[in-house]
């Protein structure tokens, strides 16, 4: 794995997300996985440190642009911004469609789809960058 690859995982507080943040730790890439709450980002951050790549959490709400600004802030200046982005955040309000509220519906569709545009947004032009300059 080249040197200073660096992975931004969202929901990686639990299951999936937290797997597949283990896994690019364990190969060897720095992870920054994300939770929704600071308890999260710490059990995350204490969690990459036995790690090859280690890494930290951080708190994320994919929903909140503000939130999302803040963290590409925040790992720019601290040169951490991800050459890989894994958008595994994400929710589900399953029910019949008959029986489903406007507002699950609206949370279903503010993170698992405009939290994913932006954040991939905010990510991308670094990244095309990097890919460019090997």
């Amino acid at each position: 794995m080249p040197d200073n690859e660096v992975a931004l995982v969202t929901g990686a507080s639990r299951g999936i997300g937290r797997a597949i943040a283990m896994t690019l730790a364990e190969a060897g890439m720095r992870v920054i996985g994300t939770a929704t709450s600071a308890s999260g980002a710490e059990a995350i951050s204490a969690a990459l440190q036995s790690t090859a790549g280690g890494g930290r959490g951080a708190v994320l709400n994919v929903t909140d642009g503000a939130s999302i600004d803040a963290l590409v802030g925040d790992l720019e200046a601290s040169n951490e911004l991800p050459t890989v982005l894994v958008n595994n955040a994400a929710v589900t309000r399953d029910t019949l469609l008959l029986r489903m509220k406007p507002d699950d519906w609206d949370a279903v569709i503010a993170t698992n789809l405009t939290g994913v545009f932006r954040l991939t947004k905010a990510c991308l032009k670094r990244m095309l960058k990097e890919r460019r300059g090997r």
